[in-house]
């Protein structure tokens, strides 16, 4: 019952990570030779964690609904982009795409925190016997 719950803590340490990086990658836009950075998931979890989740009633139920982002703690790591420039001084952070991302990750979030709530909530329910 409790792994569900350890499942979705470990998804939101990865959206909490991502957005630490990306706001950084935000507040260095500016800043000549800068590269941004981005977490990066590994497929082997995203599968694993995605099935959990959706054995447990955490599903994308329609085809327009983000993607999940995933995380754990074996399953992501921060990576740098080298292999791109925005600018001549070799910069490569878009502030839209940047934005955007910071939007999506966001939503994700909320969507763990929810789905942590209602796990929870059922187990309240479960203890009390309905009762309140």
């Amino acid at each position: 019952m409790f792994r569900v719950v350890e499942q979705l803590q470990q998804g939101l340490g990865a959206a909490s990570e991502r957005h630490t990086v990306l706001s950084n990658n935000l507040a260095n836009a500016n800043t000549p030779g800068f590269k941004r950075s981005d977490v990066v998931i590994s497929n082997t979890f995203d599968s694993e964690f995605r099935e959990r989740l959706q054995r447990h009633g955490v599903a994308r139920t329609h085809p327009k609904h983000l993607p999940s982002r995933r995380g754990a703690e074996v399953g992501w790591r921060v990576v740098q982009d080298y292999s791109t420039t925005m600018r001549n001084d070799g910069n490569n952070v878009d502030p839209d795409r940047e934005m955007a991302l910071v939007a999506e990750n966001q939503l994700y979030y909320q969507s763990l925190i929810e789905a942590v709530s209602r796990k929870l909530r059922s187990i309240r329910s479960a203890i009390t016997e309905g009762r309140g």
